[in-house]
């Protein structure tokens, strides 16, 4: 079986966001964090060597951090998301990662546009209008942004960040193998991702 990976961008949400993501984005109880995609789905787990490692990092270091907010509420068919403010940086990033991986488009090319945003549940109309009428009105929070992480699925059903990689820095990503798996002379850590 092929697991899949993904490259994302971490977002802090505050506990009463974060509560509502729990109960109503499926991805959520798989170890998926509160995040914006950059690209899904990326390579097979398998395929991820230190090789594309040093690709995404060479990418990740043209960028340099910046201040992201979350004030309003949208929504697809189906889907309730918060929109990011700016929304170009990570369009950005997900354009460069693109053309460094053009085999890769995002969503499969599933989509037209990329459009940044950070998914707060699924459901039918009723269950997300509910949503919307709990975060509307108290949506307004920031977070910086410092690095791109690459998350992929382990082969229990859950996700597991793999590597964090800094933007604007010409650092090596650090590694997240599983405990104990640490890659020579460096010490690994992880850290499971929240879906």
């Amino acid at each position: 079986m092929t697991h899949q990976s993904g490259v994302i961008v971490r977002i802090r949400l505050p506990p009463e966001l974060e509560r509502i993501r729990q109960r109503h984005d499926p991805v959520a109880v798989s170890g998926v964090p509160a995040h914006v995609t950059l690209l899904f789905p990326f390579l097979p787990a398998d395929e991820l060597t230190p090789a594309i490692r040093r690709r995404l990092a060479a990418i990740a270091a043209g960028a340099r951090p910046f201040d992201v907010r979350f004030r309003a509420v949208r929504r697809f068919p189906g889907v309730i998301w918060l929109a990011p403010e700016p929304a170009e940086p990570f369009v950005t990033l997900t354009e460069r990662i693109v053309v460094e991986f053009p085999g890769h488009p995002p969503y499969g090319g599933a989509h037209d546009a990329v459009i940044p945003h950070l998914t707060l549940g699924h459901g039918d109309e009723d269950v997300l209008a509910r949503v919307e009428r709990k975060v509307r009105g108290g949506v307004s929070f920031g977070d910086r942004v410092r690095a791109i992480e690459l998350i992929a699925e382990n082969g229990t059903d859950r996700w597991h960040r793999r590597w964090r990689i800094p933007l604007g820095s010409s650092v090596r990503a650090r590694s997240t193998a599983p405990l104990g798996a640490h890659p020579p002379g460096r010490r690994g850590r992880s850290s499971p991702v929240r879906r």
